[in-house]
Formats: structure tokens, sequence, C-alpha cells
């Protein structure tokens, strides 16, 4: 019997393919035994929060809740435990309000009603800050690598969030976004999904970080993705059209009086098709009133956003052997390294799985891209990297299982369709 029948998250067939595949197919996003270290930043967080808003400590909820502190710092907050680590805080830009009569001057509104100084306390909306509904988005940092947008979000709530399933050491928390950038298609608006990484302040305010994938952005076609190269800054319009939670306790399908034994017992066939059944109506849209809750947009925000090319490499290999696999380029950033694959459509339609090494020639992580073609740097040496294109079954069913194996380098040597050494210049490691 197929264990992956007793997944856990739901995934909806309305998502895009690519989106379930990459849902499916990631690790964990959050390594065990940090969670305690990451509570310690939380709660020292939310003690800053507390001190800085005490001043409201008996004002009705609703007025707390719009007149929150923005933290600035949500980056330096979580970057250790990301899934892409690195100090994003160091080279991220901070996106201060700069209108009139927005963030910057909320301070002093409420230094008026208190006799207390405020400090960057959302008073109403501004260009970075969104309300709609009693719910309320900031993004308060961004950073745009040559490989992938990175945003930090702050969202408050009048009323308290929703009780949220907690996986991968973390609340399961998404958004479906609209997506416009320069060269967008204007019948394809570029209908967004992803998963925040973060976690809550309080029971009114979580704070988490936001990726984007270049990919995403040019469609996965490389003229898209070197036009964008080509310029300084990357223009946005992004409308989070959604916020979704994973319900802490969601009702439970009808299985129709059947015993575990009798699920157990099922063909794989005969568990689709109930399935199916089970998931039918108002189960098979997402979101759901029985798994999720949600908050609705538009949370409309217009970004322009510096590429820091400087600290990119890209590598042409522009290669390709007789089994029909090869390699366009490997380029690295800060945070990821990404192969683009050049291969045949033939091989692609047989299935082809990325492999990636570092200097020691241990695997790297795949952070969480929906990609399989991206990986988290970390605190690894990627001074050079082992690139391995396999046989996708192949991989999964016989050579992952050496991953942790001393010769696993070897064994991809001897058994991979392709396999090159990418060589990166030392100043960027």
């Amino acid at each position: 019997m197929n264990n992956t029948k007793y997944e856990r998250i739901h995934i909806p067939d309305s998502l895009p393919e690519r989106v379930q595949q990459g849902i499916i197919a990631g690790e964990a996003v959050y390594q065990k035994n940090k969670r305690k270290k990451r509570m310690v930043k939380i709660g020292t967080a939310a003690a800053v929060m507390i001190a800085c808003v005490g001043i409201f400590a008996f004002s009705p909820v609703s007025v707390l809740a719009s007149k929150v502190p923005v933290i600035r710092d949500i980056f330096k907050l979580f970057q250790d435990d990301y899934s892409y680590q690195g100090d994003f805080n160091a080279v991220a830009e901070k996106l201060e309000e700069t209108e009139t009569g927005n963030a910057n001057d909320a301070g002093a509104d409420i230094a008026g009603e208190n006799g207390q100084e405020g400090d960057n306390l959302i008073a109403k909306d501004g260009k970075y800050t969104k309300t709609v509904n009693g719910v309320t988005v900031s993004i308060s940092e961004a950073y745009c690598s040559a490989e992938a947008v990175y945003m930090s979000f702050m969202i408050t709530s009048e009323e308290k969030f929703p009780e949220t399933e907690i996986a991968w050491e973390q609340p399961i928390i998404c958004m479906q976004t609209i997506e416009k950038f320069p060269f967008t298609d204007a019948d394809d608006p570029g209908f967004g999904f992803g998963y925040l990484e973060g976690d809550f302040l309080d029971d009114y305010t979580y704070a988490g970080i936001y990726r984007i994938d270049i990919r995403d952005i040019t469609q996965g076609d490389q003229e898209k993705k070197e036009q964008l190269l080509s310029e300084d800054s990357l223009n946005i319009d992004f409308t989070i059209t959604q916020i979704i939670g994973n319900k802490a306790e969601p009702d439970k399908p009808d299985y129709q009086g059947k015993t575990a034994e009798e699920l157990e017992a099922m063909t794989d066939e005969e568990w689709n098709a109930f399935m199916k059944e089970v998931y039918s109506g108002d189960w098979s849209v997402f979101p759901n009133v029985h798994e999720n809750w949600w908050y609705d947009g538009p949370f409309e925000f217009e970004l322009n956003l510096t590429i820091d090319k400087e600290n990119a490499q890209i590598i042409t290999v522009d290669e390709r052997n007789e089994t029909g696999a090869g390699l366009h380029s490997v380029s690295k950033t800060l945070f990821e390294v990404t192969v683009d694959m050049d291969c045949t459509e033939e091989r692609l339609k047989q299935g082809v799985a990325i492999v990636a090494l570092d200097a020691d020639g241990k695997l790297l992580p795949s952070g969480g891209s929906s990609w399989s073609s991206t990986f988290a740097i970390g605190d690894r040496d990627v001074s050079k990297i082992y690139v391995y294109l396999c046989d996708e079954q192949e991989y999964l069913d016989e050579l992952r299982g050496y991953r942790e194996s001393n010769d696993f380098r070897q064994i991809l040597e001897e058994n991979a369709l392709y396999g090159r050494v990418i060589e990166f210049q030392n100043e960027n490691n």
C-alpha cells in the first residue's frame, strides 16, 4: 500500500500542477531542534512590540490592531532559520513610508493623543501598508537577487487569527497573488501562489518571509530571464488576493463509515476513486471552509526593486551529451544556486532529476522553491559544486537512498545521465 495516501495536507486539484509537485516533493522547510531557538527570537520581538504599544493596552482591539508598530527587521528575525539561510538584513532594501500623513507621521499623531512619542506606528495606509476589512498587510523589506525576490511581511488583524495548523515547525500560511511585470502578457496576469515562512508574534500579528522565483516571473523563458537581468531594477505590481491558513482542527471528511482496515485494503485505483468522491463538492475547492481560514484582499502594492547583479555569478555551459541530457547554465547568488538544464524533449518526458553537491560532496538542500533545480546555500562551501542529471525514476527508486553515503558522489558519477563540475570565483562563496 502506498504510504503517500495518508499525506496530512490535502493538495487541491485546482492548484497549478507545478505547484502541486513542488509541495509534494519539498523537504521540511525548517530542520528539527531549531524551534526553541526561534521561539526565543519570537518572544523578544513580541516583547519589543508590546513595549511599543503598551500605551494602547486599554484601547479597543480594533484600535490596537490598526496602530501596531511596523517591525522593520523581519529578515533579521527569521533569516538564521529560513530555508534560504543568509544575512538578508545586510542587503535588503528597507521600505520606509515617506508620503505625508502615512506611517512616519503616525507617531506624531499618536504622541499627540497619548503624550508619548510613537515610532513607526501605522495610522493609515501608505505605499507599503494596505488595509482591507480589518486586516493590515505591510511589506517592510525586500531583496531582489538574480534568481529570486524576497519580501518580509507583517500581517495584523483586528480579530484574533484563527487557530492554525503547525507543520514543518511553523504555521501553514500561504498567499494567492496577481503579479504583473514589465513583460507580463496582458491576457495572462501572472497568478501566483506560495507559502510564507514565519510565525505569530501574538494573537493578532504574524510576520514572515515570502519568495518569488525569477523563473515564475519569466514563466521559465530563458530569453525573458536574460532580458530581466539586463535591467538595473524590477518593477512589480503585486496584489495579494487571499491570505490562507490551514485550520488547526479541520473538519473530518465523510469516509462513509469505512473502517481503517477497509481503507487500507483498497487498491490504489479504488483509493483514488474513493478520495475523489470524499473530496467532492465544497471540499474540492481551495480554500474551503472545512480545512482553511482566509482573508480576502485585494492588498495592492507597487514595488521598484534594485536587482543585485553584483553578487551573482552565471556560468554558461551549453552542453548536452548522447543521453539527451545537459546544462544551459548554472548560477550562484548570495543565497541560492540555480541549475538550468538543456535536455531534449524526449529526455524531459522520461523524467530528469537534478542533484547538486557542495564542494565537500554533500547534497545541497532544495530550499523552499517550487522549482526542483534551485538549491539553498546556507553555510555550505560552494566555491565548487557537482551537478548531476539522473533518470528521475532511477533516482527516486535507487540512487537517493545513498544520499548519506560517503560514496554518494561516486555512485552519481557512475549512474548519472550527465555530470559536470562547476567552479565559482572565491570572493562570492
